[in-house]
């Protein structure tokens, strides 16, 4: 058969080309669909891994300051203006962030407006450590309360100190003790925090007469960074807390209590986890801790709108990008085995952590070794701020316990 006419012959006729088509067509758009949602999940996931171990430091000044009347200050009407409790109301000045701060009590009134949604919130002034509160300054709440150094704080003389660890000298404050031959407590602040979250508990650690390390570690301000410049959730930085331990150890501490807030809460149970001597630890304080990242994570994806699939791939691309073992966070295996003492407050209004791997920690626990307070009006870390004098007695007496 001439070339030609081979090749004529061997050509699909117009109605097989048209009966192929179409299967072709689906089968290529299937896969350019699977393709176009693979590489979206990715990005979705690379995104949100990005932005869950970012390095953030300062506020946002969100509020203007409406009116100052006597003793109260008008805010506009937010999920934080209307919380209850006690709060800080840090301001700037001539665009100088910090400039001045008062402290406020509870809401004196809330008014909206009909049919916009907005509003005003009357609130309380207790004091006014620094600076002039007058109308129109740029304001943020902050559930910190008090700002500034132990000193200026709270009253309390302390001490700049550094402590040695993997990645250079950390700095931290010592407020002393009665003595440093005893007990001390190692205050770790959370996730994108700083030293400043431990001074609602500070006046209460110096009456029962032990000395406080409030410390800062990798990537906070005045630190050094990890190499990646990422928080990674604690997985990592928890090493920093196992240094101060050995820091205390090194200045006369007979033992610590660990201290943990939000992050800080995962990161010293790390610590007590891999911690050669586990009897040195008398005790451990966990105020909304993070006890399993993947559950926390879950809870913040969803706020986003985030499908849980993709939630789990942000977390498999956080794995991989940065070598954080998200999985080995989760402490609820862990409490079967504890032989620690724990004093856990969680915060049942939480909107930043799930509270029910705390729950599930303190149940799984032998009897008796955790103490579990739950603030049922408090936001994340709040429970201090909507019933100091409870926690305070509770705090107290737990330490009394462990800190002889």
């Amino acid at each position: 058969m001439p070339l030609r006419s081979a090749m004529t012959a061997a050509k699909p006729s117009k109605s097989a080309r048209r009966r192929l088509s179409p299967g072709r067509l689906v089968l290529s758009g299937l896969a350019a669909l699977l393709l176009l949602a693979f590489a979206a999940s990715l990005s979705i996931g690379w995104y949100f891994s990005g932005v869950a171990t970012q390095v953030e430091h300062g506020r946002t000044y969100d509020l203007r300051v409406r009116a100052v009347t006597g003793d109260t200050v008008t805010l506009p009407r937010t999920k934080a203006t209307l919380r209850r409790g006690v709060f800080g109301l840090e301001w700037a000045e001539n665009g100088r962030k910090g400039a001045g701060r008062a402290i406020i009590g509870e809401v004196v009134r809330s008014e909206t407006i009909a049919g916009v949604g907005t509003g005003t919130v009357v609130r309380k002034v207790l004091s006014v450590p620094s600076g002039k509160l007058v109308p129109q300054l740029e304001a943020a709440i902050d559930h910190w309360v008090y700002g500034g150094d132990p000193k200026k704080a709270v009253g309390l003389d302390y001490r700049n100190v550094t402590y040695p660890s993997q990645l250079g000298a950390m700095p931290a404050w010592s407020v002393p003790g009665r003595t440093n031959n005893s007990p001390w407590v190692i205050a770790v602040h959370g996730h994108n925090a700083d030293r400043a979250e431990s001074f609602r508990a500070m006046r209460t650690v110096h009456d029962a007469g032990l000395p406080m390390l409030s410390i800062a570690y990798r990537n906070d301000e005045n630190a050094p960074s990890a190499a990646n410049g990422r928080n990674l959730l604690g997985s990592k930085e928890w090493n920093d807390v196992a240094s101060a331990i050995a820091y205390a150890r090194s200045q006369g501490a007979t033992g610590v209590v660990l201290y943990g807030w939000s992050m800080g809460g995962s990161m010293v149970m790390s610590a007590l986890r891999h911690t050669p001597d586990a009897s040195f630890v008398r005790g451990v304080v966990l105020d909304s801790p993070v006890l399993d990242w993947t559950a926390t994570l879950h809870k913040q994806g969803a706020s986003r709108g985030l499908p849980t699939f993709e939630t789990d791939v942000a977390i498999k691309m956080m794995e991989w990008r940065y070598g954080a073992d998200i999985g080995a966070m989760d402490m609820r295996p862990f409490a079967r085995h504890l032989k620690t003492p724990v004093l856990l407050f969680t915060a049942e209004q939480d909107d930043t952590v799930d509270n029910r791997p705390s729950y599930e920690f303190a149940r799984k626990a032998p009897a008796g070794l955790v103490t579990h307070i739950s603030e049922a009006t408090a936001d994340h870390t709040e429970a201090w701020n909507v019933d100091s004098a409870a926690y305070e007695r509770a705090l107290a007496t737990f330490l009394g316990k462990v800190g002889s």
